[in-house]
């Protein structure tokens, strides 16, 4: 059920859609606008409570952080372990590891025991190997 200030929204909303048809801003009117955004509110509504959304935010956040994007990359250009990552960032053992960590949570990393060694490798059904270093070419 939609209350008075639902309703003083959808009319200040229209107004202002109304305003911009009637510049040519857009081509539909007002109403046919607030029937799209009303089968669109629903399903925000539907994907903010869905768990997938959480899921994403995390990987953002993980990906948020300039070592972890570098350490990804380096992952994504072949797998490397945590040695190799640490000499080529300037980074502390602790630091890598942390890093590492997070990357792993969010499901972009993984680690292979070979011995007593660990190697990490890209998990790449996360997001695509190839939009990523592509993103990252572009810079």
């Amino acid at each position: 059920m939609k209350d008075s200030n639902h309703d003083a929204s959808v009319e200040e909303l229209r107004n202002k859609l109304d305003a911009l048809y009637e510049q040519g801003v857009f081509i539909e009117d007002s109403e046919k606008r607030l029937n799209k955004l009303e089968v669109l509110e629903q399903e925000v509504l539907k994907i903010e409570n869905d768990s997938k959304i959480q899921n994403i935010l995390k990987l953002f956040k993980a990906l948020s952080n300039k070592n972890r994007l570098l350490i990804l990359w380096l992952i994504m250009n072949g797998i490397r372990c945590a040695c190799e990552i640490e000499h080529i960032l300037g980074l502390s053992q602790s630091t890598v590891s942390h890093h590492i960590n997070e990357l792993i949570e969010v499901g972009v990393i993984q680690i292979i025991k070979s011995g007593k060694w660990s190697l990490i490798s890209s998990e790449i059904n996360v997001f695509s190997e190839n939009f990523f270093m592509e993103l990252m070419n572009k810079i």
